[in-house]
């Protein structure tokens, strides 16, 4: 009688709770929790793909930005040699003119 009935409502009680967490039933607490864990998994590696997508354009700005400094000192610094390209090239024909004519002299041994 009466033992059996509260038996059969105790083993009930537990196969709809067992069959409710395994199978999470729409509007059971467990899936209700799990998609919030999701939910909130997701935004924090959403927020965190996009610090980084940020944080990967600054440094490609910056980069770009060094790239066009050192292209502005490698001009300044060619423009440097082919300004002092005469002066050279005169000096270098002084320097051959006498050396040429010290070539008997004996002195173009210490040149």
């Amino acid at each position: 009688g009466l033992a059996a009935f509260l038996v059969t409502g105790l083993l009930v009680t537990l196969a709809s709770r067992f069959a409710y967490q395994s199978t999470g039933f729409v509007g059971s607490s467990a899936n209700l929790a799990s998609d919030r864990v999701q939910k909130v998994a997701c935004r924090g590696i959403d927020k965190a793909m996009k610090e980084r997508i940020t944080s990967v354009q600054k440094t490609g700005k910056l980069t770009d930005a060094m790239r066009l400094v050192a292209a502005a000192k490698v001009r300044r610094a060619q423009d440097g040699v082919e300004k002092a390209r005469p002066f050279s090239d005169e000096l270098q024909g002084m320097i051959k003119g006498l050396v040429k004519k010290l070539k008997g002299s004996g002195l173009e041994q210490e040149l």
